[in-house]
């Protein structure tokens, strides 16, 4: 009686533990296996899963992400992430939501594009995207843009406002076209108000390390810069650390990073990539997902500019203003801001 109660209670807890396994947890974990949701019937609204690189709430790149997902799930789509997947493993992760059957799976980031080719070759019946932002694609996998440089312009305006020196910082994790861009762009914002506006770019060489880039934006601080804008989270928290030595304004990496300093972060660039996970979600369902390069920018609501609230009332009323006319004139097509991807 005793083993027969013993082995009633074994497949009780097993029956726990398998439904347990099968609920979204309640809160994120770190493990990169972990994918948040475990197979079910799709929604009418279909299903997405993201792949991060690291924590969901690093207030940038990743939180994009994570935060576009949890949009679409609040409109019924069947949502999934998992956040602090390394190179290694990326492969993995997308065969095991793969095998769950997501109908969408984005690797959103550029250093996953082998693994996502990898993986979309083996499964043609599924849709795979990446953060590429250089036009490789397949049938089934996207790549997707990503034009800060829009909204490094506004930016540009509010610096040539702000800054005192007239000496702009532009901190990149490395000096390629998507990076670049911002910078030149956030120049010649600047110069609309300021003419003898100047910039100083240094690449750090890593996007994660924050020691360095602080090195370097102490360096640049020395320099006379006491405006920045980066690209890449490292360098933005990097720069933040710098601009608590030596005093200055920065500009938040993709989101919100305010709380990252209170009393230098100034405006944040956005990153808000609800629209265009939603679009390729609707891709997938009309059957019209076929090799797509997706670029959304400030007209599809993807950039955006948002000031800290707790140093707003430092901005002079006509800055802001000035900001807002070139968010509006970007939208509407009547300013077109130069994609310099180079030095010149």
């Amino acid at each position: 009686m005793k083993t027969r109660k013993y082995w009633l209670l074994l497949a009780l807890l097993a029956a726990v533990l398998l439904v347990a396994a099968c609920a979204t947890p309640a809160a994120p974990t770190a493990a990169p296996s972990d994918t948040e949701a475990a197979p079910a019937e799709t929604s009418d609204a279909g299903s997405i899963a993201v792949i991060l690189t690291g924590p969901w709430d690093d207030n940038s790149w990743n939180e994009a992400g994570y935060n576009a997902v949890q949009a679409l799930g609040q409109k019924g789509a069947k949502i999934a992430y998992s956040e602090n997947v390394a190179d290694a493993d990326v492969a993995r992760v997308l065969r095991e939501y793969t095998d769950q059957g997501f109908e969408m799976i984005v690797a959103h980031s550029f250093s996953f594009q082998d693994a996502t080719f990898e993986v979309a070759a083996d499964n043609p019946g599924t849709n795979y995207a990446w953060a590429g932002g250089i036009g490789r694609t397949a049938k089934n996998v996207a790549d997707y843009d990503q034009p800060f440089y829009e909204a490094a312009y506004p930016i540009g305006v509010l610096a040539g406002y702000m800054s005192k020196s007239g000496v702009l910082g532009a901190l990149y994790g490395f000096d390629i076209p998507v990076c670049h861009a911002m910078g030149e762009a956030l120049l010649a914002g600047a110069k609309t108000v300021n003419p003898d506006a100047t910039l100083i770019q240094t690449a750090v060489g890593d996007w994660v390390d924050v020691s360095k880039a602080k090195e370097a934006a102490l360096a640049q601080a020395d320099a006379g810069v006491d405006f920045w804008i980066e690209c890449g989270e490292g360098p933005a928290l990097g720069a933040i650390e710098a601009a608590k030595d030596r005093g200055g304004y920065v500009t938040g990496y993709v989101g919100d990073m305010s709380e990252n300093g209170p009393d230098v972060v100034l405006v944040n660039l956005i990153w808000n990539l609800e629209p265009l996970f939603s679009k390729m979600l609707d891709d997938t369902h009309n059957k019209t997902f076929d090799n797509p390069f997706y670029r959304f920018g400030i007209a599809e609501g993807a950039m955006l500019v948002q000031y800290n609230e707790a140093l707003k009332g430092k901005i002079p009323a006509e800055a802001v203003a000035a900001v807002d006319q070139a968010m509006k004139d970007i939208a509407a097509g009547t300013l077109t801001v130069e994609f310099v991807p180079e030095s010149q």
